[in-house]
């Protein structure tokens, strides 16, 4: 069975009305998400490649029919990176991947392939309705559970955002550590990645990690035009005591991802004006997916053993186990002193419906907050 037999006839109107709303150069930004590009599309797992898939996944989350209590994966609304069974053993590590602010989840499917083919470790870009991880009155996003239900043997989540998925993947995380009535269980984190993105609070209360030692990663780029160097700068000494810290020399905001960022500008308006980078994009994937790695070897469990079939005199693969440092993160609601809770080429498109969660003053705003 494919994917698209996989989502009722019912969406298939509201599939059609996404497809004929997309268009890069016209409409304003409700309607506007930023393609994959070809080398993205090759990386997505092929059952997820099609536009008409995504934008049916995107359209059960617009009906609140996401869900991890159902056998069918297609209620998961999200894309799963498996690892290579015959290379690695069961990982008991996994990541969450919150794409940026009006782009394709299929956008960053080289780092997720990445993650899973080199390291072993699952990963799944949850798809939502308008490309946008972050929903404003609520400190959480819902997909940890989804995430759990598609890889049962993973213990432990490293939550990793790119730029406005960067707040997003930071909302999950806080109101885990601090929330006493979180969904989330915080024994089920292992960590955060922030990739051109900061601690920033986004209607939770301020955010303050600075009295934990939770494993964390900062990735930044030195020719980053979108990302508000200033407020990033500032925010640092909200990171935690275990944060590791990369700035990617000739990288920029765009090369975190994989997409078409051709109509952002015109669309989204000039704090889209991004830095040229001096560095193949592969080289930036690379430097991103160690930084998410180095996040997932402090996570508290084993990393996955790769499997080595030629040493091993009997033809059975032996295990070549992959050290990894156990020092668990610690919760601010377990330690003594809690911070304050004041809280490669085929052309590609695919709609997004028109985002009815946010404000688009509150969000537009947000977005020039990226701009230096």
């Amino acid at each position: 069975m494919t994917m698209n037999e996989f989502y009722p006839n019912s969406y298939g109107s509201m599939r059609r009305e996404l497809v004929s709303a997309r268009n890069l150069q016209g409409p304003p930004p409700p309607t506007y998400t930023s393609p994959p590009t070809d080398i993205a599309v090759k990386a997505t797992p092929e059952a997820y490649r099609s536009d008409e898939v995504i934008d049916a996944a995107r359209a059960k989350a617009a009906m609140g029919r996401c869900s991890p209590d159902n056998d069918d994966e297609s209620s998961f609304c999200h894309i799963p990176f498996h690892p290579d069974e015959g290379a690695f053993g069961p990982s008991k590590v996994g990541v969450v991947f919150f794409g940026g602010a009006f782009v394709d989840p299929r956008g960053y499917a080289p780092l997720a392939k990445s993650i899973a083919e080199r390291y072993g470790i699952p990963v799944v870009i949850p798809i939502f309705t308008s490309d946008i991880s972050l929903t404003p009155g609520t400190c959480e996003s819902g997909r940890l559970p989804m995430a759990a239900a598609q890889f049962q043997n993973v213990e432990k989540w490293i939550l990793t955002g790119h730029s406005l998925g960067g707040i997003a993947a930071t909302a999950d995380a806080w109101n885990s550590m601090t929330n006493p009535n979180a969904t989330i269980d915080f024994d089920m984190l292992g960590g955060l990645t922030l990739l051109a993105a900061d601690v920033l609070n986004f209607g939770c209360g301020p955010t303050d990690f600075s009295n934990t030692d939770f494993p964390m990663a900062l990735s930044s780029a030195t020719e980053d035009e979108v990302l508000n160097r200033t407020r990033y700068d500032l925010n640092r000494p909200l990171s935690s005591n275990a944060t590791y810290f990369l700035e990617i020399y000739g990288g920029n905001h765009g090369q975190f991802g994989s997409y078409d960022d051709s109509g952002r500008v015109q669309a989204l308006g000039p704090s889209q004006v991004d830095g040229t980078a001096f560095i193949p994009p592969q080289v930036q994937w690379d430097l991103s997916t160690a930084a998410i790695f180095h996040v997932a070897s402090r996570s508290g469990v084993p990393l996955p053993q790769e499997l080595n079939i030629t040493d091993s005199p009997t033809g059975v693969p032996s295990a070549s186990p992959t050290t990894s440092t156990t020092n668990a993160p610690s919760s601010p609601r377990q330690t003594s002193n809690p911070p304050t809770l004041l809280c490669p080429e085929i052309p590609s498109g695919s709609a997004a419906l028109s985002f009815s969660f946010m404000s688009w003053t509150t969000l537009l705003l947000l977005l020039l907050s990226f701009r230096r």
